[in-house]
């Protein structure tokens, strides 16, 4: 299995088993791949604010979705600029596609924190 595929079905699982009150992890990053997709090239302090987490978790989740092959960084002038890679948008894709499904099957209260 690649390292994308894995960490697809990782964060797919995170959303199914997640119960909390508190956005669960898929969310977070959800969140911080349609801001970064929106804005086209940001920097962190822009995704921690858009996402209201700190800079530090800002930039953990960042590194997953790096390791995930999902966004890229372009570092200049001490600058690092975050962008969607080709597999980050078909990631959000699927992602829509599974919460159409959900909502089909009156099921999209799994993606909502009890």
């Amino acid at each position: 299995m690649n390292p994308t595929k894995s960490m697809r079905l990782q964060l797919a699982q995170s959303v199914i088993y997640q119960g909390r009150k508190k956005r669960t992890e898929l969310g977070q990053l959800i969140q911080i791949l349609e801001y970064i997709g929106s804005s086209g090239e940001t920097i962190i302090t822009s995704i921690a604010r858009h996402a209201n987490m700190s800079h530090c978790p800002a930039t953990q989740n960042c590194e997953k979705l790096i390791g995930g092959g999902l966004i890229e960084v372009n570092i200049s002038d001490n600058n690092r600029k975050y962008r969607l890679t080709s597999d980050g948008r078909t990631f959000l894709n699927y992602c829509r596609n599974f919460e159409d499904v959900l909502k089909t099957y009156k099921l999209n209260d799994l993606l909502c924190h009890h």
